[in-house]
């Protein structure tokens, strides 16, 4: 039920996709502008070339009816080319190093998800009232809440890509044993990406409708966010599943320049599953689709029998 209502409310609130792609692909640049700045410094490294290379082989390889086996051929090259450019780095270069380390560990996730809390006050706005709040305006009234937020939030995922990024290593070792495992790689490394993904979208499900629902801060937010979560986890873990799966069976099939629309739409569709399951939790009523559309949780249609019941008696 969550996820259909999740489907009716990315529908009825479409037009936030661009919205989002947009400040996705400002993040994106601005980064990487910030990033290109250490190009010249790059360019003198000896093993550069070499991944350079192997990104630009993944690339080619990573599209539609690609063999997997040759996607994670690419990757394990990837990944030894790139460790080889980090000893480079830390033994020439280490400020350099831990200037790259901070674009793509904190600033580019904390600037990712610091429009978490404007896309919730839009989503709270229509789902309680079919209020159309702008996204421009709420960036800037929730701007003290959406810094704390956006900060612990790039903190309390660590651990998640963590034992991704730990899971993504060792399975690529593995590229090395060839025969049958390696046939049973792509499933593995498929079911890695399923697991955590699904449980870090789970996990941290509550934490921004908290936040905008109640108008609190980003610690009294991941409170009331575990509660609401605490009562319905498994519900809310299968949902994260199957639209975990159907995300990441998208990119496989379509390969990873599909991700350009992708990332938007998942991103908004996380931020209603979100809302969608602290409201169900919460026993409140919430509009789903422009027609007026009224989702009331079991708890509300039980209470309304229980006063119509007294009004007959």
């Amino acid at each position: 039920m969550m996820f259909k209502n999740s489907i009716k409310l990315l529908l009825a609130n479409f037009s936030s996709v661009w919205k989002l792609l947009l400040y996705k692909l400002i993040v994106v640049l601005t980064v990487m502008g910030l990033f290109w700045l250490t190009i010249p410094a790059l360019s003198n490294l000896q093993n550069i070339n070499e991944l350079t290379e192997s990104i630009t082989t993944f690339l080619t390889t990573f599209g539609f009816n690609s063999p997997q086996i040759s996607i994670l051929n690419s990757l394990y090259a990837i990944m030894l080319t790139l460790s080889n450019v980090i000893v480079e780095l830390v033994n020439t270069t280490p400020l350099l190093f831990l200037y790259i380390v901070f674009l793509f560990t904190v600033l580019l996730p904390f600037l990712w998800h610091f429009s978490d809390i404007a896309i919730g006050e839009s989503l709270y706005g229509f789902m309680s009232s079919q209020t159309r709040y702008g996204f421009v305006g709420s960036m800037i009234r929730k701007l003290g809440v959406s810094v704390s937020y956006s900060l612990l939030f790039t903190l309390a995922v660590l651990p998640f890509n963590l034992v991704l990024l730990g899971g993504l290593v060792g399975i690529l070792h593995l590229t090395l044993a060839g025969g049958l495992l390696a046939y049973l790689l792509p499933f593995m490394l498929f079911l890695l990406f399923l697991i955590v993904s699904s449980l870090k979208a789970t996990f941290l499900s509550g934490w921004m409708p908290g936040i905008v629902v109640y108008s609190c801060n980003a610690i009294t937010g991941f409170n009331k966010g575990i509660i609401a979560l605490s009562r319905r986890f498994f519900r809310v873990w299968s949902t994260a599943i199957i639209f975990m799966f159907i995300l990441l069976a998208t990119v496989m099939f379509l390969g990873c320049y599909s991700l350009v629309i992708l990332i938007p739409i998942a991103s908004l569709f996380i931020s209603i599953f979100n809302m969608a399951m602290f409201f169900g939790s919460q026993g409140m009523r919430f509009y789903v689709d422009l027609d007026s559309t009224i989702i009331s949780p079991k708890r509300l249609e039980q209470t309304d029998k229980i006063n119509r019941l007294k009004y007959v008696l």
